[in-house]
């Protein structure tokens, strides 16, 4: 367990190299989160190796293949893999490098495949900084039992401090205290720059607000758009699903200024759950409420709204109005308003709409009710966050847009017609 900048997968790459140059049929897999995080780790060995004495130097088998490095005379072999339930399964490593293991998003399932390739003699390396607002990771364990010696393993801590430099003409307490503490928040400070076990391990005050494991799991369906007949706006609408005839749709807007906080605009398949389409980025109110109308239109007339606080929902508001958008709703103290537009989500109070959109949506969230296929809206959820004694938020230097637009979405969905075409609402009683 490490803090953050210190060189150690360098070494580990250093090291990796090492064993396949001076070993018969030695067999090391380095591991990442991803494939390109895999290929970064392979490329370090591979910068070493190209850099060494020629005399060091053995020829390869595919110079080329930027997944391996492997060798002729002694067959060993250094390969690179994304990290997935089986990666490593059936294969008698020498060594097993897992760098970064707490962002790895089948860590436990991973340890099982690879614990017969490394129980006959071979050597395993889980190198990573901790996941503080994920206290059930995989490597969060792995450290606590090694801690408790209720396992094999060896635990070794490297605190920030064991890097001697960290800028020339500074000490490491003046570098610190002029870097680290002005950008990061206390929670990021015991998490990428540890310097005692303690401080790594402690308990936070600062929880993540969604279940990890739910968050996890909707990767599984993160997948590419699908190409469709509308503007989309240099590829800031994505369209997942294409609308199908006779289906309902609902849609939701955070809208912003177009300055400090992008947009977030959703279409749900209300049955289902699924997010078929969505839009974000910085764009004024009034574009936000032409994306908002294509949308509405595209999906069959969708049944739609936006959050209509401070000035950018005024913008949009009155935009919408202009556009004629079908089937925009209002939404004022718990009851649909027809002739009005926009819904008022301000405040934190036990009775206000945005406490229930958020709590309702972790809820949808923890039971596995929406699907989503786009990385960077569960990258923000994974950011939002509860500091002890507080309300909900996002982590600093995070936004709240694409929250505030799927608790939109999930509140909608309870109220609007769930019949194709127009239907009938008998708790608002209100026709559409």
């Amino acid at each position: 367990m490490k803090a953050r900048q210190l060189g150690i997968s360098w070494l580990v790459a250093a090291y990796g190299l090492w064993k396949v140059l001076f070993a018969e049929n030695a067999k090391v897999l380095f591991m990442s989160k991803g494939e390109d995080e895999a290929w970064q780790l392979i490329d370090k060995s591979r910068f070493i190796l190209n850099h060494l004495p020629d005399y060091l130097g053995l020829i390869q088998k595919h110079p080329e293949n930027k997944t391996i490095i492997d060798f002729k005379a002694s067959n060993s072999v250094i390969q690179a893999l994304p990290s997935t339930k089986d990666a490593g399964k059936g294969t008698d490593a020498t060594l097993v490098v897992r760098d970064e293991l707490a962002s790895h998003p089948y860590a436990g399932e991973n340890f099982s495949a690879i614990g017969p390739a490394i129980d006959s003699g071979g050597q395993l390396i889980d190198l990573s900084t901790i996941n503080k607002l994920d206290v059930e990771s995989h490597f969060t364990e792995r450290v606590n039992r090694a801690r408790d010696k209720t396992s094999n393993a060896h635990l070794i801590f490297l605190g920030w401090k064991l890097r001697p430099v960290r800028q020339e003409g500074l000490s490491l307490d003046e570098w610190f205290k002029l870097r680290i503490l002005p950008k990061y928040s206390p929670l990021e400070i015991e998490q990428e720059y540890p310097e005692t076990i303690e401080e790594a391990l402690k308990l936070s005050g600062v929880r993540a607000f969604f279940d990890i494991n739910a968050l996890e799991d909707m990767l599984m369906y993160v997948h590419p758009t699908v190409p469709a007949e509308i503007n989309t706006h240099n590829g800031m609408v994505k369209i997942y699903q294409l609308p199908v005839v006779g289906e309902q749709y609902c849609i939701f807007t955070d809208p912003s200024d177009g300055k400090d906080d992008p947009h977030a605009t959703g279409v749900m398949h209300p049955r289902t759950g699924e997010i078929v389409a969505l839009s974000h980025g910085k764009i004024p109110a009034d574009e936000c409420a032409q994306i908002h109308d294509s949308l509405v239109r595209f999906y069959n007339n969708a049944f739609n709204t936006f959050e209509i606080n401070a000035m950018a929902g005024g913008k949009m508001a009155e935009t919408i109005k202009k556009l004629e958008t079908p089937r925009c709703f209002g939404f004022r103290k718990g009851e649909l308003k027809s002739g009005e537009e926009g819904w008022w989500t301000g405040g934190w109070s036990g009775t206000s709409v945005r406490r229930d959109m958020i709590y309702r949506l972790e809820e949808a969230i923890r039971k596995r009710l929406i699907i989503l296929h786009d990385r960077e809206a569960i990258e923000e959820l994974r950011g939002f966050i509860v500091p002890e004694g507080g309300i909900p938020q996002a982590s600093r230097g995070l936004h709240d847009d694409y929250i505030m637009m799927l608790g939109g979405l999930w509140m909608m969905r309870k109220v609007i017609p769930q019949g194709s075409g127009s239907g009938y609402s008998f708790k608002y009683k209100q026709s559409w």
